[in-house]
């Protein structure tokens, strides 16, 4: 937990370390000639040095971001060494020796690549691999360009000066320009909002350099006077270093806008450096003072920068057609899903996606229009019968032999979709009056008058309807979904093949969901919920690498109640959010219990509802649950959705950052059917895309499917994140999964949901590194 900076002290340090390095310097300045005059110049550097090394020192542990403690400490320690080198300065012109080079230079040199490691620790970011590659190559374009103009200043002075005092003059300016293109590109490729802290630390940098490149060149042609302004580009430039540090903090800007302007710039740095290089180096082989010797060394200089800027825009190159195609592939994977997306695969029948759309729009309309819409619900009685004795196939005849049949009944304004199973809604919109609505009703029930032949079979068609009326009934689809359902059973119970219109009296499943809620309320407090852990598999060797935390409810009245029934409860009624506190401390506690035990330690993904996600202090929650159980960050991953991260993306960024500092893996569970944009992916950091078991199901039948997971995991590989595929059932979709190059996978083809128990045995079994296959 940070606690406050003491900034009131640090700015009194400053302007009161500033006051006095002005006065020193102008009483050298007052008598340069004066015996003092060389130690008070030597007085103000070091005071503006020790107060630097305070000043930083003191602001380390109280940043909220551990990388920027990080940075902080690095930048602490480079300003410690430059007074450690000032101090052996002031040792070697008392003991009367002071060559050019000295010890003393080696230690100054250390702060241009001090303060360069300290904005490269910034880049240290689940993800971000490939960032330390372009940085790096940035940082070596902007080092050549600053060699290239150090070599115009110092070579023409080389036959007069030994070769060392040379080369640690040009290595001033080279370490220190280094350093402050560092910062630019540091806080560039990280998307960092530009501060004035950052600010001081570049143009401090930059202070620097032509202080030292000034007071080299000089040095190289005489002594330098006492109280020159050169000697005040040493103190001011550091406070100012070292007020930037002080204050330095990671922010940054997920704005797409900001994105692509970093982007630009970035693009555009390498070939300006080159160019800015060449022009030096053309300068310099025309110059007439420059001796015949170097003109190899420029030679390979000039190549050297050619052959960066060829593989820096080869590299952006890769990167860019990389994304491209796998956004391009996930693009006409989904193109080619797009109809299944919305259609029911058996029948071709809208799906219950399309049906809501349709649904609403009429909705809207029939609002306009004074109209009403309506809503039948059919299901096909008896249907499992037919499955269970003719089989699977049969079934599937029937339902498609009475997709057509209520097809042939409508309008084209109207809409048939199958909700799924034995189950069908029509939507008829711009209804006025339940006339018309029990006109097709006496359609769609004639057909119960009928049978269909099938393998030989003559199996009849039973209809139950159920019909609601908007606006009458209910205001939104999913409260008339509901009437309508609730109508469709009452014409199951009132002898089946019949239909009915709903009324407020019905509302048996109303309250059988709220008796489901009160039970589930107190089905916490009595102990009634469990977890049960579902191993996640390495793909690559068969070892057990994680688990994820299930929730079941095993009630006293109800016995074993199916997350498919108490989830979306929980979730309508705001239980969600003690559940998921408990299901998370719970799977913290047994991840610890296991560790223990002397068991291999894996890692435990639990589930992050939304609703758990939107009441905020998350962090927080899961900061209290790793250190109530003792369970080490780095074995705890959070699962969340794609509309969790959808949603109030700046505020998402904020809690996901500060879960990312905390340590815990973080994971975007059933990948692909959301949004699945790329653009939200290079913003938020995660580590894992976990991809939905919809496309691994359909992935060895269905190219389009395999496709998609192909390409996800080709995304994946593009931005620094790992994958695992979800429902994983038979070792076709395994060796897929193997071949399309996804790292785990869990599903039934390795193990069912296991009690504490059972995975403890199953740990026990290989204590070395638990497998499955």
């Amino acid at each position: 937990m940070t606690t406050r900076e003491p900034k009131a002290l640090q700015n009194a340090v400053l302007v009161t370390s500033t006051g006095l390095t002005l006065l020193l310097w102008g009483l050298a300045a007052w008598r340069p000639q004066a015996g003092w005059a060389d130690w008070a110049d030597n007085a103000h550097w070091t005071l503006a040095y020790a107060a630097s090394v305070g000043v930083v020192a003191s602001s380390v542990g109280h940043a909220e971001q551990a990388i920027d403690n990080r940075a902080r400490r690095i930048f602490a320690a480079t300003l410690a060494l430059t007074l450690l080198g000032q101090l052996v300065y002031m040792v070697q012109l008392a003991s009367g020796w002071n060559p050019f080079p000295a010890p003393a230079d080696l230690l100054f040199l250390t702060l241009g690549p001090g303060v360069a490691l300290g904005f490269m620790s910034l880049l240290h970011l689940p993800g971000q691999a490939p960032v330390w590659r372009r940085v790096g190559l940035d940082v070596l374009g902007a080092a050549t360009a600053s060699l290239a103009f150090a070599l115009t200043l110092y070579l023409p002075l080389a036959d007069s000066n030994a070769m060392g005092a040379v080369v640690v003059s040009i290595a001033y300016p080279v370490l220190l320009i280094s350093a402050a293109f560092t910062s630019v590109f540091a806080l560039l490729h990280q998307r960092q909002r530009p501060t004035a802290a950052g600010a001081a630390i570049t143009l401090g940098l930059l202070g620097h350099a032509v202080a030292w490149m000034s007071w080299n060149v000089a040095l190289l042609k005489g002594p330098v006077a006492n109280g020159s302004v050169l000697g005040l580009l040493y103190s001011l430039p550091t406070l100012l270093m070292a007020w930037g540090a002080a204050r330095l903090r990671t922010d940054i800007n997920r704005d797409p806008a900001f994105d692509r302007l970093c982007e630009g710039i970035l693009r555009m740095l390498p070939l300006t450096m080159v160019a800015l290089a060449s022009g030096a180096l053309g300068l310099l082989v025309l110059s007439e003072r420059m001796a015949a010797a170097p003109r190899g060394l420029l030679a390979g200089l000039g190549l050297l920068m050619l052959l960066l800027a060829v593989l820096r825009q080869t590299q952006q190159l890769s990167e860019r057609d990389r994304l491209l195609e796998a956004e391009r592939a996930v693009a006409e994977g989904r193109a080619q899903l797009a109809h299944q997306a919305l259609h029911d695969a058996l029948t071709g029948l809208p799906n219950l996606s399309l049906l809501r759309d349709r649904a609403e729009l009429a909705m809207a309309g029939a609002a306009r229009a004074r109209h009403k819409v309506a809503l039948m619900f059919i299901d096909l009685d008896q249907f499992k019968e037919v499955n269970d004795t003719l089989g699977h196939a049969a079934g599937d005849a029937l339902l498609k032999h009475l997709a057509q049949e209520l097809q042939g009944q409508l309008r084209q304004a109207d809409t048939v979709a199958r909700q799924g199973g034995d189950e069908f809604c029509i939507v008829l919109p711009g209804v006025k009056d339940g006339a018309e609505v029990t006109a097709v009703a006496e359609k769609v029930m004639a057909l119960s008058r009928r049978s269909v032949m099938v393998d030989g079979h003559d199996l009849p068609l039973h209809l139950s309807v159920g019909i609601a009326l908007f606006p009458d009934d209910a205001a939104d689809f999913d409260s008339l979904m509901q009437a309508a359902d609730t109508a469709m059973y009452r014409a199951k119970s009132a002898g089946r093949k019949g239909y009915r219109f709903y009324d407020a009296a019905m509302n048996a499943e109303a309250l059988a969901r709220m008796q489901l809620r009160s039970r589930l309320a107190k089905a916490l407090e009595r102990g009634e919920l469990s977890l049960r852990y579902q191993p996640q598999v390495n793909l690559a060797t068969g070892h057990i690498e994680g688990v994820e935390a299930l929730m079941r409810w095993t009630s006293a009245e109800l016995g074993p109640v199916s997350p498919a029934q108490f989830i979306p409860v929980a979730e309508d009624s705001g239980l969600i959010v003690d559940m998921g506190a408990w299901a998370l401390f719970e799977a913290c506690r047994q991840a610890s219990t296991w560790i223990g035990m002397g068991l291999p330690p894996i890692k435990m993904a639990v589930n992050i509802s939304v609703l758990q996600f939107r009441r905020g202090h998350l962090d927080e929650q899961v900061n209290e649950a790793l250190a109530l159980t003792g369970l080490p960050a780095q074995y705890l991953e959070l699962e969340l959705t794609e509309s969790v991260l959808m949603q109030e993306q700046d505020k998402v960024a904020a809690t996901l950052d500060r879960l990312e500092a905390l340590g815990v893996g973080l994971a975007i569970d059933d990948f692909g059917t959301g949004y699945s944009s790329l653009s939200y992916l290079k913003r938020l950091r995660v580590d894992k895309l976990k991809i939905d078991q919809s496309f691994v199901r359909d992935a060895t039948d269905s190219a389009g499917a395999a496709g998609i997971v192909r390409a996800v995991v080709q995304m994946a590989d593009a931005l620094g994140l790992s994958t695992l595929a979800e429902g994983v059932e038979t070792e076709a979709q395994r060796d897929l999964l193997i071949g399309c190059g996804c790292a785990s996978a869990q599903g039934y083809l390795f193990a069912k949901p296991l009690s504490a128990d059972e995975l403890t045995e199953l740990l026990r079994q290989h204590p070395e590194q638990p497998s499955i296959f």
